[in-house]
């Protein structure tokens, strides 16, 4: 009796150090998963995709750290509702005070993502113990696709909420907490805020609803719901003066996308595969990306061996709800892969990846299981193997993100994925050194577009440099047009492909700079041009310069002495006629600023007949500033003969057109003779 008394002492003093220990591991299990996690999603963050979307987000975000504004649509959406700003006030709070590069608002995107492995691990330990979460863990903080969509800067956020909700129901519905009924509504309203995409998930959402409806407290469901609208409200608001919804053109023809290419694109983003893409490369460019093409297939008969695994469950009453809510959760996403145009939406699939996770983690977690009426000695290397097989998956999939950030900082990549931040951030801060060494404030920039609110390689120039007064944006056409300074020379960043239109850049000014920006992008040039006092233009001076009261004044016209060429039908004889134009800005107006004024020209024959018209100019009038001075090229087709070129301003805003000091509202020049 005595030894047996001794005996249940010992025991109880070992098991408190068994459990202290225990949990010291388990602790030690999740710091290793997060910090795994956060060191590939913070790996070199000036290497994510810096577009349009990117950089727009970016600019309001910035705009609202400063305190400059309050938006409540963040911009649009291929489903043609407007997405809500709750992401813009998100990406702000790392932006405040002196963290001002988009690289902070990329770790903050980063440490939500973190946060969803956490809640993934969270969830697996209630799902199927310490091995499920683990696994599911390691799934979620190595999978390549979130990885990737965790760093973009459009606030991909979408998975914390997806993981959250579904944690939520795992609690009501098999743990009996009604009170946390509460949550739900509020976080599917921030899913919902987080991206419109979210309403496709509403089948998941309901299915949650209807597996278990008594356990939904009705009390707090009504107090969430209540929350909910009130989070809702602005946006539904801005929707409102807004417009636009699911029938936009953007939405029918993402609809369209073929069904067959819809399963092969979820099946690269469930298992992992296909990554290489990002940098242009096929899935078997390397032998890295042929191993994980393989290994998808794994990935995903583990979890189809999990789906099974949850519909045994309903043959067990102690399962039977857990299995329920799973399946019921995973109807939603099913019918969307089948019905809706989700081949253009990697970012959802990403954002539903914590169900396949938990699938994935209860195939393995079954087959290890498997082995309990096994030998010591069997189970133990049954275990070991699974253990290895894990652990080169995740080297797997951790060399692959790898290698596509190292061929992408090599200059690896395509003109579909963009230039990546960090080409960008490099290529402006050496032309804002140009520029402060050429002594101007002013960086012109030749792109493709010219609308940094609307396009999306200015939109970054202008995201990144400042716009205006430091980047000023020109149309990129041909014949090039000029923008001088009349005072101090001018420092032009050239990216496009398009020689023949730069070539009065490399004829007027000096090449300083050339370097590449992506591969299939054309390389990025720098060029410094004179004053314009100093630039030897050739003109026919206007004595005196006619001046209108848009703020401009014509001071001059090069009409062609001989034609330049020919085009068209031989017996009309046409002739291409290359006409210069050369303006001055004195001191806009702010309605003229505001008013979109450009320039009309008329091409008139001897009868006072327009036989041909060229309008546009190369700058916007918002960015008209005093001392500029705009060389402005236009090209006609003209059959010989004589004529008078009639040259005005007008806004395309309203029609209105600008008057001259004299009483017109044009300026006549000739004779332009073609011959």
């Amino acid at each position: 009796m005595i030894g047996a008394m001794y005996g249940k002492a010992g025991d109880s003093r070992r098991a408190p150090q068994a459990l202290a220990r225990g949990r010291l591991s388990s602790r030690l299990v999740v710091l290793g998963l997060l910090a795994l996690a956060a060191g590939l999603r913070w790996m070199q963050p000036g290497l994510v995709e810096y577009k349009y979307d990117e950089a727009h987000i970016a600019s309001l975000a910035l705009d609202v750290a400063r305190g400059g504004g309050w938006p409540l649509l963040s911009g649009g959406t291929t489903l043609g509702l407007p997405r809500s700003a709750f992401d813009v006030y998100l990406l702000a709070l790392p932006l405040v005070g002196i963290a001002r590069r988009p690289e902070a608002a990329v770790w903050f995107l980063g440490s939500l993502g973190v946060l969803a492995v956490a809640l993934t691990y969270g969830l697996g330990r209630r799902v199927g113990g310490e091995r499920v979460a683990v696994l599911a863990g390691l799934y979620m903080a190595c999978n390549p696709w979130l990885v990737a969509y965790d760093r973009k800067l459009w606030a991909h956020i979408q998975v914390v909420f997806s993981v959250a909700l579904l944690w939520v129901a795992w609690e009501v519905v098999v743990a009996a907490r009604r009170r946390v009924s509460l949550l739900f509504p509020i976080l599917a309203a921030l899913q919902l805020l987080s991206h419109v995409l979210a309403l496709v998930q509403a089948l998941s959402w309901l299915g949650a609803l209807l597996v278990a409806p008594r356990r939904w407290a009705q009390r707090f469901m009504a107090a969430g719901v209540f929350v909910a609208a009130l989070l809702l409200a602005p946006y539904a608001y801005a929707l409102a003066g807004q417009g636009g919804g699911l029938n936009s053109p953007a939405a029918s023809a993402a609809r369209s996308a073929g069904g067959t290419e819809r399963w092969l694109f979820a099946r690269q983003v469930l298992g992992g595969t296909g990554l290489s893409s990002l940098v242009g490369l096929r899935a078997d460019a390397t032998l890295l990306w042929r191993t994980a093409e393989l290994a998808s297939w794994l990935v995903l008969l583990l979890a189809l061996l999990g789906l099974i695994r949850a519909a045994l469950w309903l043959r067990s009453p102690r399962r039977r709800d857990g299995g329920k809510l799973l399946l019921a959760w995973t109807v939603g996403p099913l019918l969307a892969l089948a019905f809706g145009p989700l081949r253009v939406y990697p970012q959802y699939w990403t954002a539903l990846l914590p169900l396949p996770a938990l699938y994935v983690a209860l195939g393995a977690d079954g087959l290890m299981a498997g082995t309990r009426r096994r030998s010591p000695e069997a189970k133990g290397w049954v275990h070991a193997a699974g253990a290895a097989a894990v652990a080169a998956l995740v080297l797997l999939w951790a060399a692959s993100y790898a290698g596509v950030l190292s061929a992408w900082d090599g200059g690896a990549g395509s003109a579909a994925a963009g230039i990546p931040l960090k080409r960008w951030q490099s290529t402006l801060a050496l032309a804002r050194q140009w520029a402060q060494a050429a002594g101007t404030d002013q960086v012109k920039v030749v792109v493709n577009g010219i609308d940094p609110g609307q396009e999306h390689e200015p939109a970054v120039v202008a995201s990144l440099i400042g716009s205006p007064p430091y980047a000023r944006f020109l149309a990129p056409t041909t014949p090039a047009p000029l923008l001088l300074s009349d005072s101090v020379d001018s420092l032009y960043l050239w990216a496009l492909s398009a020689p023949d239109a730069g070539a009065p850049l490399a004829r007027l000014g000096q090449e300083v700079w050339q370097g590449e920006l992506a591969a299939g992008v054309p390389p990025a040039r720098l060029y410094r041009l004179p004053a314009a006092g100093a630039a030897g233009l050739a003109y026919t001076a206007l004595q005196p310069p006619p001046t209108f009261d848009a703020g401009l004044q014509l001071l001059g016209y090069a009409f062609p002495e001989a034609p330049t060429g020919a085009s068209g039908s031989s017996d009309q004889g046409t002739r291409t006629v290359d006409v210069t134009l050369f303006w001055r800005v004195l001191d806009p107006p702010a309605a003229v600023k505001s008013g979109d004024y450009t320039a009309f020209n008329h091409v008139l024959n001897d009868s006072g007949e327009r036989v041909a018209q060229a309008d546009g100019m190369a700058l916007l009038s918002r960015d008209w500033w005093p001392g500029d001075i705009l060389v402005q090229p236009y090209r006609v087709e003209l059959p010989p003969g004589d004529y008078t070129w009639r040259v005005g301003l007008y806004s395309r805003a309203d029609g209105r057109r600008a008057q001259v000091n004299g009483g017109s509202d044009a300026v006549d020049l000739h004779p332009l003779q073609v011959r």
